[in-house]
Order: structure tokens, then sequence, then C-alpha cells
């Protein structure tokens, strides 16, 4: 009676009923749990250790069940008999005959087809067998069709080449009988007067070459994605190696140390300025500051201005041969631009030694050439199918130099510049940053985006003595017609040595002790430029 007591002597509504009740609640939901696990491990038990195992009842016949075991025992596949075939009849092998001949008959008359097809396929119609596969892609497709068409008027052009070819011996047949018929019968005709009028017959007219050569070209604007285009220089003459000897046309570098200028003058700047470079995870970027940019900071100033024509020349790729590299900045005059490459192993130390000796610098930038990977740029080189993040890290990485320099020169003969949308970005943050960009090509077909130089003559192959004089002679030319003319060349050792031979041509002598033209550097001929344009 004391428990009921101690029950019933609180209300359940109190707090302490509350608790109670809810610890008989606790109560009865754990012996219920328990229950629930007993009876869940019971069943799993029953289910899996309990349960008798799985029998397979082979039903065996009472015919053979020795035979029947044994097959259960080592199975064995069924054999197949032989069915009983009957002798072939005379009617049977001359059908066989028969149809072996047919069969032979048709494998020849089909070995004859196929020679008559391989012999009358024509170019045309494999270009279009190789074209006919259409992309899904619309952009894709539509430079399938460009490219059908491009293929199709080269075909047409072949075709008309071919027929002017066989019209022009048919002419030189014709001219030849007559010349020998004429010969005979008068002698009046005198043989200059011959070969100027076979000379005329032969070479077609001048309006007519650039007539044909513009219809090769195509121009296009910057901003679109262009084709390489052909562009056809000037004809320049053959090496000269038959008139002279071997070892006369191969540089000499002992003559070149020899002719080392000996008034030197070092630029102001030979270090770059720290107020000029901005950091990032490149490097130190050049960057414009108060009005001043790394082009003002860094250029060559002229104290006597030109006051006739004048020519700047701008040598690219140094620093890839040392001996080439120490005679460039010897060698030629502090008026000479040299632009260096970022691969060189001592890129510092040769800008350095190249302001001390008062040449202009200049970076080249690495820039895809024809096809990747056959020409492969190398790891800071600008190349079309990577990401433009990727190319711009690239660019960074070229900028961030630890050197002074007034420009970046485009690889010779790139064709990443082609397409100007992809250029574009590239173009403007080098401009933007106070440098100048040199064009990789004397092209004037080709687009350039504005303020970009491009030179008047690029002598960037046809590396022998008569053809690089042959182009020196041209910038002259323009110099002397246009008032001013920019000169870009490779350094190789024969370009060197040539530029450094032409360069004495214009001392001042007693009989021309002004020379006809000015060298400069490549700063004043920009600084010009502008100025013409404003």
């Amino acid at each position: 009676m004391p428990f009921f007591d101690q029950k019933n002597s609180f209300s359940p509504f109190s707090g302490e009923g509350l608790i109670a009740g809810k610890k008989r609640a606790f109560k009865v939901v754990s012996v219920l749990a328990a229950v629930s696990f007993l009876f869940m491990i019971i069943g799993i038990y029953i289910s899996f250790f309990r349960k008798p195992p799985m029998q397979t009842i082979y039903y065996l016949s009472q015919t053979d069940p020795n035979a029947q075991k044994e097959a259960l025992i080592d199975p064995q596949p069924p054999q197949n008999k032989p069915e009983d075939h009957q002798m072939p009849t005379e009617s049977d092998t001359r059908l066989i005959e028969q149809l072996e001949k047919e069969r032979e008959n048709f494998e020849q008359t089909a070995e004859a087809f196929r020679e008559i097809v391989e012999k009358t396929t024509e170019p045309e119609t494999l270009i279009q067998s190789e074209t006919s596969v259409q992309p899904e892609n619309d952009a894709l497709r539509e430079l399938q069709q460009e490219q059908d068409a491009e293929n199709q008027k080269k075909l047409e052009e072949i075709e008309k080449l071919h027929q002017e070819r066989l019209e022009l011996e048919k002419q030189k047949s014709a001219d030849s009988n007559t010349a020998d018929a004429s010969s005979s019968a008068s002698e009046a005709i005198k043989p200059s007067e011959e070969n100027k009028k076979a000379e005329d017959k032969q070479s077609p007219s001048p309006k007519k070459e650039t007539a044909a050569s513009e219809k090769k070209l195509r121009v296009t604007e910057p901003g679109k994605p262009i084709v390489p285009l052909f562009y056809q220089k000037d004809d320049l003459p053959h090496p000269d190696l038959v008139q002279t000897n071997l070892i006369a046309s191969l540089p000499d570098f002992g003559l070149i140390k020899k002719s080392a200028s000996q008034n030197i003058v070092p630029l102001h700047i030979i270090e770059p300025l720290p107020e000029l470079r901005k950091e990032s995870h490149y490097g130190k970027l050049p960057i414009q500051h108060k009005g001043h940019s790394p082009f003002s900071a860094y250029q060559k100033k002229l104290e006597m201005p030109p006051k006739g024509p004048y020519i700047a020349i701008l040598f690219s790729g140094l620093g890839k041969r040392d001996n080439a590299t120490q005679a460039a900045i010897t060698a030629l005059p502090d008026t000479v631009s040299l632009s260096f490459s970022p691969y060189a192993e001592k890129l510092k130390t040769y800008i350095a030694d190249a302001r001390r000796t008062g040449h202009e610098t200049l970076l080249d930038l690495p820039m895809q050439q024809g096809a990747f990977p056959d020409t492969d740029p190398g790891p800071l080189g600008l190349v079309s199918g990577l990401p433009e993040q990727e190319n711009r890290k690239r660019l960074y990485k070229v900028l961030g130099q630890d050197v002074a320099y007034i420009g970046i020169t485009a690889t010779a003969n790139e064709n990443f510049s082609y397409s100007g949308t992809q250029m574009k970005p590239f173009f403007e943050d080098i401009v933007t940053r106070g440098l100048i960009y040199i064009n990789g090509t004397d092209n004037p077909r080709m687009p350039v985006f504005k303020n970009t130089l491009r030179p008047d003559v690029h002598i960037a192959n046809e590396f022998h003595r008569a053809a690089i004089r042959a182009r020196l002679e041209k910038a002259r030319q323009i110099a002397l017609k246009k008032g001013a003319a920019f000169v870009r060349i490779e350094a190789v050792p024969i370009t060197l040595l040539t530029t450094v031979e032409w360069l004495k041509s214009f001392a001042p002598t007693d009989q021309k002790p002004v020379p006809e033209v000015a060298f400069v550097p490549l700063s004043y001929y920009v600084s010009a430029q502008k100025e013409k344009e404003q």
C-alpha cells in the first residue's frame, strides 16, 4: 500500500508526475526495442543457418545409366557423325567446272575494270573525293567550302597555265621556222633587233604579270581569320659562288672584329628602371608611369637629326649564336638596333653589353610558324591551338625579363597573327605598356594593326651575298624615293658580314663628303613616322 500511496501522493500534471511518466514511457520503449531485436536475430539465424542446402536432382533414364553417369562426371561434346554423302555424278562435275570458269571470267573482268579506273583517275576527282565529306560544325563546313573553292581555282589556274605554255611552245616553233627562212632570204635584220623582238614575244608585259599575281593574292582586314597570303618577292640574283671561290663567300669573323668601332658612346640607362616595372607572378612587367614609357626611357637620343634620306636597321634573332651575337654588338654601328631571343642563356649580359656599346635593344617574341608541332616555337611561343590564358602567360614570361628594351619583335614569317581576333588582345597589351611592336614580314598585302611597324625590306631567307646586297640596295632606293626606309635583318654570320661591308660603302670620302643616305636608330624612325601621320 505504501507504493500506491506514494504514486498518488502527487498530481500527474505536476512536474514530478511528468518526469515519472517519461521514465515509464522510456522503459516500455526499451523493452519493445529489445524484444524486436531478439526476434530479428532469431529470424536471421533460421533463414541463413537452419535452411537446408540446395540440391540438384538429375533424372537419369534406365536405358543406359552407366553412360549417363559418366557423362555427368566428365561431360564431352556431342559427336557429330558424318552424313553419308552420295558420290557426285557426271552432271554434278560438269556444273562445278562451269561455275569455276564463270568465276575466273568474272575476276578477269573485275581486274580489267580496276586498271581502267586507276588510269583514268584525275586530280580533280581526287580532290572532290577528299573534300566530299562535310563536317558537322557550321564553321568547319564554311572553311571546307572555302578550301574547295580555292582548290577549284587552283585547278583552273593550272589548266590555264598549261594552255599558255602550249601556246608559247607553238609560237616558239613558228618563230624559229620563220627566223630560219628569213635569215636565208635576207640578212638586213640586225641580231640585236631580232633578240629584242623575240624577248618581247616570249616575255609577257609587266602589267599582265602584276595582274596575274594580284589574282593570287586575297586582301583581308585584321580582325578576321585569314589564310597565309602568297607573296611573290622580287627576283633575287643567284648565289655568286660560281664567279668566286667557296672560301671567299664564307663569313670571316676576323674581319668583323677588326671593323669594331672605336668611338663608342654608351646609352644613359643600362638596367631597367624600377618605376617602369610592376611585380607579377611572371616577373616584373613593363608599365607606363607619369608620362614615361619604356620606349621613351630606353631609346637612343639622336643629337644631330639627318637632313636627308635615312635608313633604320634592326637585327633580330640575336643570342642564339654566341660568336654572331658578339660580332653584332662590337662590329655594327651604334645606330643599328638589336633584338635578342628570350631563350638566350646570357640574355641579360648580351643586352647590357649592347647598350654599353650604344645599341637600342628589343626582345624577340616567339610565335607559331607554319603547322604546329612541325615548327615548335618553344615553351614561350604563342601557338594558335592553345587557350588565350596559356598564351598570355607565355607572353608575360617574355615581357618579364629583367632587361631594358623598347619593344617586341615578332618571329619572322609567323602565322599566329593571321587571325586578327586571336592576336588583338596580345597586341593591345604590348602597346598599352609603352612598347613598340615590329611585324614579322614585309609583305605589303598582309594586314597589320594600327601602330604596328612593318619593315620595308625584311631579309629572312636567301642567305647569300648577291641576294643580301640586292635587298639592301632596294632599301637604299626606297630611302631615296620616300625619304626613309626600315630594314629588318635576321642575324646569321653571312648577313652580318655583308651588312658591315655595305655600311662601309657609305663612309664619307673626298668625292662625297656627305653620304647620300644616313643611318638612324629605330626609335627615331618610329617617332618621325608618327609625326608624319599626325
